[in-house]
């Protein structure tokens, strides 16, 4: 991420949902002049790179099929690796997953959120951040929906590790796409009165939603109905002089098309 767009007010939180360990590998070496530190160097590289070839199969994979699809055996076998090589990485099936979640976040952030924080603050950045967020796996190239939506559903009656990490996370991005509608707020894009926690509430609805007609359902005007739900709460936020701005930002930003793409 470039260091300037986190460093910015508004990025401050989503980072903290972007926050990952996929770049690391758990190991540190001292850094010296040595071509001992060099050689652990190289090793702790090739590491990291074996780790993010086996998180992007994994991804994939976990798109489609879920997490409860993703063992170690098959993600073994799609990496093309001995479940042993696996083990060297991820030591357990939970910390597997919370990995692919983490990668996830990564990934999502770099198509949702970097696009949005280089727009206006106000409603033009929330307007680019749905924009980018509906629709982003198809545009990230994953052959599935969104792995975060599906795991809350996948999650809901189970306790453990993976279930927090999603929780957590899931509490943060309502948290950031709330600061969002509170700047639109303050910049008078959007109605003083408007209650910011009921619109995220209405808002993540409308996304998952449009996640179960899109990919359970297979809804052929799932893009459009969500377009039509997104105007309406868009309409009825804009402050009573800006009452088309609702209309307009949807019909010419959200539309079917752009989630598609």
């Amino acid at each position: 991420m470039n260091p300037a767009l986190r460093n910015s007010p508004g990025v401050a939180l989503a980072c903290s949902y972007l926050d990952h360990t996929v770049l690391q590998t758990g190991v540190q070496f001292p850094l010296d002049t040595t071509d001992r530190s060099c050689y652990f160097s190289c090793m702790a590289s090739t590491g990291t790179a074996t780790r993010d070839r086996i998180l992007e199969e994994g991804l994939a994979l976990m798109s489609q099929a879920g997490l409860n699809g993703v063992t170690l055996g098959v993600l073994a076998d799609q990496a093309g690796m001995s479940k042993s090589g696996l083990f060297a990485h991820f030591r357990s099936k939970e910390e597997v997953q919370i990995g692919l979640l983490e990668y996830t976040a990564k990934v999502g952030a770099e198509r949702i959120i970097e696009p949005a924080m280089k727009a206006p603050a106000g409603l033009p950045r929330l307007q680019v951040l749905i924009t980018h967020w509906f629709g982003w796996t198809k545009r990230a190239g994953l052959p599935g929906g969104c792995p975060v939506a599906a795991a809350m559903f996948e999650l809901d009656d189970m306790e453990g590790p993976v279930r927090d990490w999603v929780l957590e996370q899931e509490e943060k991005w309502r948290a950031f796409l709330k600061r969002l509608v509170e700047e639109a707020i303050e910049g008078g894009h959007l109605r003083k009165d408007l209650d910011a926690e009921q619109f995220v509430w209405e808002l993540t609805g409308i996304y998952l939603a449009h996640h179960a007609a899109y990919r359970f359902v297979r809804s052929p005007d799932a893009h459009r109905r969500a377009s039509i739900a997104i105007e309406a709460l868009l309409e009825r936020a804009s402050r009573p002089t800006n009452k088309t701005i609702g209309r307009r930002l949807a019909r010419q930003k959200l539309s079917i098309g752009k989630f598609g793409k």
